[in-house]
């Protein structure tokens, strides 16, 4: 798993890197980042096929109705919840510019394209890592160790977008950026802990990603969503959302022990 790892941070880091030796395009180009997990891991895959003889199926293994809901309808919530606490705490202003129809619309289709990008991510992350590492350490070193691997992947290009944007301190972004992609891993990897299957986490990703920009704002461009204000504050990938995710931990924690994962150890 070191090499897998270490490839796959060299290769994100690299390309990051090259994308944004032209900052004109770098805006509209880093998202090929995504795929990085999905091609390295279908790279590590071939390797493994050659030595072993065992096809790995990652996009094949069944999911129940219980992950669905929870990868369906947890990020909507997580959202809302920041949202709420935004316009409470006087940090956000509801600005809603289209028609509710036109904004339900544009949300649903958006999901459904992001559901490439999120496979990108996921086919590597919750498809490949968190259950290799599972099978050699545990749920609960495989769920920290994953963590790890998904912070330290972000960490480039949000410190390079920071910097291209002006959206505020790049450091202290990076920081707490790493910081939430690592407390809402616990949350991801429940989601495939139900049902031992990426897709509901893929729906998962695709929704967080629609829902918290279109809602709360673009911490990676620095677009306002529907509650305008401060995104490095608001954000589900601010300080509001780190604060949240991080409540949601301990009950993450208990759960691993409660659920038996076919395959897994």
């Amino acid at each position: 798993m070191k090499k897998y790892i270490i490839t796959i941070l060299a290769v994100s880091w690299g390309l990051t890197g090259l994308i944004f030796l032209n900052p004109k395009t770098a805006i509209n180009n880093f998202g090929l980042i995504m795929f990085i997990p999905l091609i390295m891991t279908i790279i590590f895959h071939k390797i493994e096929e050659k030595k072993t003889g065992m096809k790995e199926k990652i996009l094949k293994k069944r999911f129940n109705r219980k992950a669905m809901l929870f990868g369906c309808l947890y990020p909507i919530v997580f959202v809302m919840i920041c949202a709420g606490i935004a316009v409470m705490l006087g940090q956000g202003t509801v600005v809603l510019d289209k028609e509710p129809v036109v904004w339900i619309i544009r949300l649903l289709v958006t999901v459904l394209i992001g559901l490439f990008s999120a496979l990108g991510e996921e086919y590597g992350w919750r498809g490949y890592l968190l259950p290799k590492l599972t099978s050699i350490y545990g749920k609960k070193k495989a769920v920290l160790l994953t963590g790890a691997v998904w912070s330290l992947y972000h960490i480039p290009v949000v410190y390079l977008l920071a910097k291209l944007t002006g959206l505020g301190n790049p450091l202290l972004i990076c920081v707490i950026q790493a910081a939430v992609v690592f407390v809402s891993n616990f949350a991801f990897s429940f989601c495939y802990y139900l049902s031992d299957s990426i897709i509901p986490v893929i729906f998962y990703h695709s929704i967080w990603n629609t829902w918290n920009t279109a809602i709360l704002g673009d911490i990676y461009t620095g677009k306002q969503g529907i509650v305008h204000g401060k995104i490095f504050i608001v954000n589900g990938e601010g300080v509001i959302g780190l604060a949240i995710a991080a409540t949601a931990i301990n009950y993450f924690w208990k759960q691993f022990d409660n659920y038996k994962i076919k395959n897994i150890a």
